[in-house]
């Protein structure tokens, strides 16, 4: 790598090796296995990562972070825990809401939630080929849970329809 290379290199980072972000604030999301752990805003994203990283006791099942600079991290940040429903985040999580009224809507709605998670999965960008590991042990994990929910789902509605009314769990 020549000198320009790594002048510019440098020059993304600023004194505490956190990246620049020119004083926009950050949007960044934590992913484990699972799916999402965590959601948080930040001026030093990776600063605060490492933080999240030597002080949280769910700091063990990171696997990925993504990082993205909105418009308006605040509001992005509200949005982001209460529709995508981080496992450790406290603030703004608010109260889940009631679970569908039958068996067959809430695998629906489980299904929709593992396949968000798999999509998720699918878009982290390894770091390592340790990473890429997991990520693919995870996506394995996903796909196969989702078609056994994608078949109870499908059991359910057959039981509901077969009798005329809602399927008792």
């Amino acid at each position: 790598m020549g000198d320009a290379d790594a002048r510019f290199l440098r020059g993304l980072f600023d004194e505490e090796g956190s990246l620049h972000a020119a004083g926009r604030t950050a949007l960044y999301r934590l992913y484990g296995l699972e799916g999402l752990l965590y959601v948080g805003i930040s001026t030093c994203p990776l600063t605060r990562v490492r933080t999240h990283l030597r002080e949280q006791r769910w700091r063990s099942q990171v696997i990925g972070i993504r990082i993205d600079y909105p418009d308006d991290a605040e509001a992005a940040e509200r949005e982001a825990v209460w529709s995508e429903r981080p496992r450790y985040n406290v603030v703004f999580n608010g109260r889940r809401p009631p679970p569908p009224p039958d068996r067959a809507a809430r695998l629906r709605a489980e299904l929709a939630a593992e396949r968000r998670r798999l999509a998720e999965l699918e878009a982290a960008v390894p770091e390592s080929a340790a990473h890429l590991r997991l990520i693919t042990r995870g996506i394995r994990a996903k796909r196969a849970r989702i078609a056994r929910l994608a078949e109870a789902a499908e059991d359910a509605s057959h039981r509901r329809t077969d009798r005329g009314g809602p399927a008792t769990s």
